[in-house]
């Protein structure tokens, strides 16, 4: 699903406000015909919400705030441990027990 919307904002909700901020967020980007999409994280209160566009996503952070987060945050850490793996094979090579 990142790879058609990269561009996220994360932002954290409060239980009390939350149902009224994703009403006013839905109301914003309708009305500026800017397509979509809110995604879960691990954390609790927090989504992202994701564009196709990264204007939009600049857009949607000048008014509603939040943090502009990498929509490849998963695929980039996942390659990270590959080539730390890798570092640790090449090491065990050059010195065995």
């Amino acid at each position: 699903m990142t790879a058609q919307w990269p561009h996220q904002v994360e932002l954290k909700l409060d239980k009390v406000s939350a149902a009224e901020r994703l009403r006013r967020i839905e109301a914003w980007c309708s009305d500026w015909q800017i397509g979509f999409r809110v995604l879960g994280t691990m954390s609790e209160g927090v989504i992202r919400v994701a564009f196709e566009r990264a204007r939009f996503a600049r857009a949607f952070h000048a008014h509603f705030g939040g943090v502009i987060a990498p929509g490849d945050e998963l695929e980039a850490a996942l390659a990270a441990d590959a080539a730390e793996v890798d570092l640790y094979d090449r090491l065990a090579g050059e010195y065995p027990d």
